[in-house]
């Protein structure tokens, strides 16, 4: 247990930040932008109608593993954000690094610049070991967010559907900062009343939910660990992001598994009208437990409905990630031709959007049923 306490502290030392909520913003200089125009965290001088109400910079390294995922959410957050918030990305990275990440995602154009002192980085994050980090500050230059890059989607939604609570973040930082002291302290019931503080300033909140989970689970406390999500699921049913905590949690731990038909039900009740979450938890359902008959049925069940919520001209990467998705369950179904069918749209729907990463991965997909079925048809 001394072991898991001080590898989570390490992990942990990321949540010390130098700017926090309530901070007014640093200005992004000695910038050099690699690719779009630069971008500056400040407010305008003379502001305009068509400024945007948010902005955000995420502070990321060329190489880390997860590069791809953020560039693909931000991706994602520009189109559902579009005109309303403006990111840019910032790395203390060489110039030769950002240009082969950008030479192997022409998807991804918005403003990237290397922080070429490596002054500026510092200034945001601290002496934080890990990145991607995001810092959300709104028109008057104010940080009103920091965390995890996965975790900026979830903020902004907050902030456009009137339930961002600004003074509750102020109070987390400091909170979350004292988690690493506890953690590397070994005081579990310290650091547990801790991260009970902030639940009741944001129920579910991310960062203290991951480092809870973390804890019990690593303990053998799996049950425990899905009552804790649970709890907060009765606080804020309609978060979806604690959902697929939870699923993650069963599909990690086969003990789990009776939960989830139950948690999917859950999920199907509280949230009615999201086909992008729909498609990601079925698709999660068929590869992250694909010999649960439960876990079949239930992804069956949502790729349908994720279907019938699109609207005929949803084109894009929506789409062909649900096309994606019904492909996968056709092949767990046996219908190898019409999962190869599928596949091909997607190509098509990816290609017509310009998406050349989803190109790629769909026509890999697209091989492997195609070879599935001369295989199957050859016995």
């Amino acid at each position: 247990m001394k072991k898991l306490f001080l590898c989570l502290a390490a992990v942990m030392a990321f949540q010390a930040f130098a700017l926090r909520p309530g901070d007014p913003v640093e200005e992004l200089v000695d910038v050099k932008w690699i690719q779009g125009v630069p971008f500056a965290m400040l407010p305008p001088a003379k502001p305009a109608p068509g400024d945007p109400e948010y902005k955000a910079v995420i502070f990321l390294l060329t190489r880390a593993q997860n590069t791809d995922d953020t560039l693909t959410l931000l991706n994602y957050l520009r189109r559902t954000f579009a005109n309303r918030a403006r990111f840019a990305v910032v790395t203390p990275d060489s110039e030769a690094d950002v240009r082969a990440l950008l030479a192997r995602r022409p998807d991804f154009t918005l403003s990237f610049g290397i922080d070429t002192k490596r002054t500026l980085t510092p200034k945001y994050i601290g002496d934080s070991p890990l990145l991607p980090l995001a810092f959300l500050t709104d028109k008057s230059g104010e940080i009103i967010w920091s965390g995890e890059a996965a975790y900026l989607g979830e903020a902004l939604q907050k902030c456009f559907d009137g339930t961002f609570d600004r003074k509750a973040q102020r109070k987390i930082a400091p909170l979350l900062e004292e988690l690493p002291t506890l953690l590397r302290g070994e005081n579990e019931t310290r650091m547990r009343k801790t991260v009970d503080s902030i639940f009741q300033l944001e129920p579910g909140h991310p960062t203290a939910l991951r480092i809870r989970l973390f804890v019990l689970e690593s303990a053998g406390r799996v049950e425990e660990a899905l009552k804790l999500i649970q709890s907060q699921l009765r606080l804020v049913p309609k978060n979806t992001r604690l959902y697929f905590e939870a699923m993650n949690l069963i599909a990690r731990n086969p003990a789990l598994a009776a939960y989830t038909g139950p948690t999917v039900q859950a999920y199907a009740e509280a949230v009615t009208d999201n086909a992008d979450t729909d498609n990601q938890m079925a698709w999660m359902l068929l590869t992250r437990q694909p010999g649960d008959p439960e876990a079949l049925k239930s992804a069956l069940m949502l790729s349908r409905r994720a279907m019938s919520l699109l609207k005929r001209d949803t084109q894009g990467a929506l789409r062909g990630a649900c096309l994606n998705t019904q492909a996968l369950l056709a092949a767990r179904l046996g219908k190898l031709e019409e999962a190869a069918r599928l596949q091909e749209e997607a190509v098509k729907v990816f290609q017509a959007a310009a998406l050349p990463g989803a190109v790629a991965d769909a026509r890999q997909r697209l091989r492997y049923y195609r070879t599935a079925v001369e295989l199957a048809g050859s016995n």
